[in-house]
């Protein structure tokens, strides 16, 4: 048996036992990482997508968490790996990921596992309104979660090109909110240019929710941009 086949194995197992995922090792987890994906982000997010909503609605059906709850973090992190290897190949590195971007991946992957614990807590709620549709509300939440992939690829293909020179533009948003005073974090950064490296050593690419930016960069459509007009996002 060679370690594609094991691997496929083992994936397998945890597809039919998702309760054994707690108790693989680390080393098991990094055999059967997911690798580059040729369809990119779209297979994914459609293999992602699936995952989520059988996990959930299994969970909405009745039973205990345990199960359906380890299926969505196994699917989270096969995706997350998938669009950062990903990301990282496309962004012209080869495998295996440096050590910073490892390290983000890793404690990306931690935060998301968190936030799927809380959205169980929900269900469990949840399933006591027998007016619910469930299927909308489930479909929902999934669209969601598999909208984070293109967050992980990017980020890896920012992470692969370290030395690219980008920079801090994009329109304003409330010109009443302090993220456009004269010390808001906005009006600082625009057309501020740094290495790649820079930007995310500071965690200042502005995404939807990041909590560097005083207005968590919702209320704004900043991005960075490289020096051809190429417009990066996350």
């Amino acid at each position: 048996m060679n370690k594609t086949q094991a691997c496929a194995i083992v994936l397998e197992t945890i597809q039919a036992i998702p309760s054994v995922l707690p108790y693989l090792s680390d080393k098991t987890r990094a055999a059967i990482k997911a690798g580059y994906i040729e369809g990119g982000v779209p297979e994914i997010n459609a293999r992602y997508n699936k995952e989520i909503v059988a996990a959930m609605t299994t969970y909405f059906e009745g039973g205990a968490s345990t199960a359906p709850r380890n299926q969505f973090r196994q699917a989270m992190t096969e995706a997350f790996n998938s669009a950062m290897d990903t990301g990282w190949i496309d962004g012209g590195q080869a495998l295996p990921l440096d050590e910073d971007a490892a390290a983000w991946l890793q404690d990306r992957i931690s935060q998301e596992a968190g936030f799927i614990g809380t959205v169980f807590e929900q269900i469990k709620e949840l399933r006591k309104d027998a007016e619910l549709d469930f299927f909308a509300w489930v479909t929902r939440k999934a669209d969601g979660y598999t909208g984070t992939v293109s967050t992980i690829y990017n980020q890896a293909k920012l992470f692969a090109d370290k030395n690219k020179m980008l920079t801090f533009v994009g329109e304003d948003g409330d010109p009443n909110h302090i993220c456009q005073s004269i010390n808001g974090t906005c009006v600082r950064m625009k057309g501020k240019r740094h290495k790649a490296s820079w930007w995310i050593a500071h965690d200042l690419i502005p995404y939807p929710g990041n909590t560097n930016f005083d207005c968590g960069a919702w209320r704004c459509q900043h991005y960075l941009e490289d020096d051809n007009g190429k417009r990066f996002t996350l």
